[in-house]
């Protein structure tokens, strides 16, 4: 989707000498590549209709609607990583930890609804049925973001996988009958996209059953329950920085150029930000891995993958640099064709950031660290919003590249210089020679 592109049986634990995923990195990687090879040309259809039949200013208003929901399930969609750093615990109940993260969703999660209500109340983009629409969905989308992490933890990956790619293509399936069909409009999308992620959440939780059934009484306010809040929401804000740094262009954008620069520059925002989906894939690969390996081989894993995520990374951002300003208006629409130059500006900061969502596992899982995570993202954002106040008003939607792409660079700094400090390693991911030497 376009903002939610950027980062984990009565079910037993393997062995200790066995750490789960270990030797299936490459085939985990290759999977996850091969779905996300399927799920990114569904996105782009999905972007394309957006952009044929909602127009500049009619995908402006749906890019806003969902970026509330999206905000929220990201603050709360940490449920899950919060299961997954207890898994390193010695006779760890699964089960349990998964009702009281599912608990926590049910308790959490219409709180953020009325938040979502709220602000449509203040703001006049989105209206209060769009709202709704949008809100209603909130609850579907941290119910599966959950599973989703404790399915990485448990390294099952492929159906991890599966569950990636049923939101952006049951959303195509929807917006295909609401939007082209029926010709709904924006409430037809936003209503398509809600139901996609309850279809969603309901196959995650049949497809899971076994971590969750039978349910028992239990309490969401236990030692084990504030765990996992308290390292889910930190966390979660360190993705709600990364969004709201990722998309804060986007409102001064609204401010200062319109609804329809809104919608020119989510294009090229779309299109550089799906190329970290190859540093998503790594990401995920490793991150049972590096959950319940030895600290040094998880450091070693983390400083290799990040490396093979920007370097792969790379090696899109040039063919898609160079193909943008014939390909954007020819697929997107006259309209549109503004979006190849702030795609451009945008890369070089996306390439380097790329690695970071590989960094974080190592940062806020494994070393439950996530307020480093958070201080990357602090950065970026405040990076971000002020050189986006400097240069938009003056140079429009490439101004927000501009800006965007230092934020990006600063955050990247940041994350590699936490780990660096925190794994004891080199600015080259290597050990110190003198710390190899003693060992």
């Amino acid at each position: 989707m376009s903002v939610e592109a950027a980062p984990p049986v009565v079910p037993n634990l393997p062995p200790a000498s066995e750490v789960p995923g270990i030797r299936r990195i490459g085939r985990n990687t290759f999977e996850t590549l091969l779905f996300r090879g399927l799920s990114t040309p569904v996105g782009l259809l999905l972007v394309v209709v957006q952009s044929r039949f909602l127009h500049p200013s009619g995908r402006g208003a749906f890019v806003l609607a969902v970026l509330s929901v999206t905000i929220l399930s990201r603050l709360l969609g940490q449920l899950g990583a919060g299961v997954v750093n207890r898994l390193k615990e010695k006779d760890v109940e699964v089960r349990g930890l998964v009702h009281r993260a599912l608990g926590l969703a049910l308790a959490l999660s219409p709180l953020g609804a009325l938040v979502i209500l709220a602000w449509a109340q203040v703001t006049a983009d989105v209206g209060i049925t769009l709202a709704a629409l949008a809100a209603a969905a909130l609850l579907p989308n941290v119910v599966w973001q959950t599973l989703s992490g404790v399915l990485l933890g448990l390294a099952r990956v492929r159906l991890w996988n599966v569950v990636q790619l049923l939101p952006p293509l049951l959303t195509l399936a929807g917006m295909l009958i609401l939007v082209v069909w029926l010709d709904r409009g924006v409430r037809g999308a936003v209503l398509a996209w809600g139901l996609a992620h309850l279809l969603t959440a309901a196959f995650a939780l049949a497809a899971t059953r076994e971590l969750w059934l039978p349910l028992a009484p239990l309490s969401i306010s236990d030692a084990a329950a504030r765990a996992i809040v308290r390292l889910a929401l930190v966390m979660g804000a360190v993705q709600v920085v990364n969004l709201f740094s990722y998309r804060v262009e986007l409102y001064i954008l609204r401010a200062y150029e319109g609804l329809s620069a809104v919608g020119v520059y989510s294009i090229a925002m779309q299109a550089a930000e799906s190329m970290w989906l190859v540093a998503a894939a790594v990401a995920t690969a490793v991150t049972a891995p590096v959950v319940h390996d030895t600290e040094e081989r998880a450091a070693r894993l983390i400083a290799r993958a990040s490396g093979r995520g920007l370097l792969m990374t790379a090696g899109v951002a040039i063919p898609v640099g160079l193909a943008a300003p014939l390909l954007v208006p020819l697929i997107f629409g006259a309209g549109f064709s503004g979006a190849a130059v702030p795609l451009a500006l945008l890369l070089p900061g996306v390439v380097a950031y790329a690695p970071v969502s590989i960094l974080v596992v190592y940062l806020s899982i494994r070393r439950e660290r996530p307020r480093l995570s958070l201080a990357v993202s602090v950065v970026a954002m405040i990076v971000t919003t002020a050189l986006a106040l400097i240069l938009v008003p003056r140079y429009g939607v490439s101004g927000a590249g501009v800006a965007s792409s230092i934020g990006y660079l600063a955050g990247a700094a940041c994350a590699w210089g936490a780990f660096v400090r925190l794994a004891g390693r080199t600015w080259l991911g290597r050990r110190p020679r003198i710390a190899a030497a003693m060992r």
